[in-house]
């Protein structure tokens, strides 16, 4: 039996790990405790967990008092390294979630903690451990497109999913390093899985082009506070949902974090719109685009070889009711949803039965794999993740099971790609992780 310990009582902390920890995982895992600086979320979360859960407000206190081998943290982004470091000199092993860090110093810290602990570090990506996306992994593994030469990969975020970046923490890049570092870091890792490579060279850009205060003229520091809230098509009620109500409305006064900041505010310094150029090993070119503000959430992916074309497409939502301004009405499942955006027209459209991964040889034809779509915990990834995080992991043929090195090359895409586009200029990831600056940081650090 594994004792766990939980750093962030959160949405994340509470239903991707606490809960299953206390049932689906009961044989075989016991969770003993769990901290967040917010007492009132310590609270919420002890009464979500029961009686054999303690609480603290206070992570050494927490280590100090609960049995733990290994730490789960699920914190603010920008805090992770602080935990998993603590973590790691504390005896304990870890586990993160995405992205792993925010920045090159931060990551450098990391690694060289594991590696002068000798503890271990597991990233939860859990988009690896999706049927469909394993799918294309085995295609490229068994080199059915030959030698891979480039790499167009979009990603299509929401008006509910991806405006829901904008009005919380994530907003700002000190807390996130903006959607290149928290939410690409599925995607970039993706790509490295993929390709089994690891990044060269990153160049991008990428503006706020949609969640402009200009769109909103008069609006509030916070949805609560608006006198806009009938005409905003972005108005969120914390009060009428019962677990945004429990978890932060009601917990608000502790720290003062407002689940329901305004999408336009003038504070966010994050992008919406971004394009990025990677260079892998043996010159293969990655395009890589991301956009939060359509009417559908999902992505694509092509990966063009010495032997021909593989194409994936996966529809995750789409709004498809017409002109769905209201925020609540277009947030339900009955309206936003799993359909092939593409074929879609109204309302009528049919919910995604299965996916397709075709290839196209280069010299004519097409051939279809069809994997069945799973619409439950990131296209089936989340179940299987977790049954290798807390069951173990007997047989890893597909490399599924992230560490350290997979976490910082994920995040150093992101941290490459907010460089390029503050400097205007090309980065290299080994410059990210010279020794020379990891040296400096321990030395300053007195380890």
């Amino acid at each position: 039996m594994t004792n766990y310990c939980i750093v962030g009582a959160g949405s994340r902390g509470l239903s991707m790990f606490a809960e299953d920890l206390v049932g689906h995982y009961q044989d075989v895992a016991r969770l003993t405790a769990i901290a967040d600086i917010n007492p009132g979320r310590v609270n919420h979360a002890l009464q979500v967990l029961g009686s054999g859960v303690k609480g603290f407000t206070n992570f050494d206190e927490m280590l100090d008092a609960a049995p733990c081998d290994v730490v789960i943290v699920t914190t603010k982004d920008a805090t992770h390294d602080e935990f998993i470091v603590k973590a790691m000199r504390r005896g304990k092993d870890v586990i993160s979630e995405k992205p792993m860090t925010t920045d090159a110093a931060k990551c450098r810290s990391i690694l060289a903690a594991e590696r002068e602990t000798g503890r271990t570090l597991r990233v939860t990506f859990n988009y690896r451990y999706a049927p469909y996306k394993t799918e294309v992994k085995r295609l490229l593994q068994e080199g059915i497109v030959g030698d891979v030469q480039s790499v167009e990969f979009r990603w299509f975020l929401d008006t509910v999913h991806g405006a829901d970046y904008f009005r919380r923490w994530h907003s700002q890049k000190k807390n996130s390093g903006g959607l290149l570092v928290h939410k690409a870091t599925h995607h970039f890792d993706l790509i490295n899985w993929w390709l089994d490579l690891e990044p060269q060279e990153v160049v991008a850009m990428g503006a706020r082009q949609y969640y402009l205060p200009s769109r909103m003229p008069g609006h509030g520091k916070r949805c609560s506070e608006c006198n806009l809230t009938q005409s905003c098509a972005f108005y969120l009620d914390l009060d009428a949902d019962p677990k945004l109500r429990a978890l932060y409305r009601e917990n608000e006064h502790f720290d003062q974090y407002y689940r329901d900041g305004c999408v336009f505010s003038e504070d966010i310094d994050i992008e919406d719109t971004m394009s990025v150029l990677i260079r892998y090993p043996k010159n293969i070119q990655v395009t890589y685009g991301l956009t939060a503000a359509t009417s559908f959430e999902g992505w694509q992916v092509a990966f063009n070889g010495s032997l021909g074309r593989l194409e994936a497409f996966e529809p995750e939502c789409f709004v498809a009711k017409t002109e769905a301004r209201n925020f609540k009405e277009r947030s339900r499942s009955s309206v936003r949803r799993a359909v092939d955006w593409r074929q879609a027209t109204v309302e009528d459209a049919p919910d995604v039965q299965n996916l397709a991964v075709k290839f196209y040889p280069l010299f004519g034809g097409v051939k279809t794999f069809e994997v069945t779509h799973q619409s439950q915990g990131h296209g089936g990834g989340d179940r299987r993740l977790k049954d290798h995080l807390f069951r173990g992991v007997k047989d890893d043929p597909m490399g599924h099971a992230a560490g350290s090195r997979a976490g910082a090359m994920s995040i150093l895409v992101g941290v490459a790609a907010n460089q390029s586009m503050a400097e205007r200029r090309l980065v290299r990831i080994e410059d990210l992780l010279n020794e020379n600056s990891e040296n400096k940081i321990i030395q300053e650090a007195g380890l």
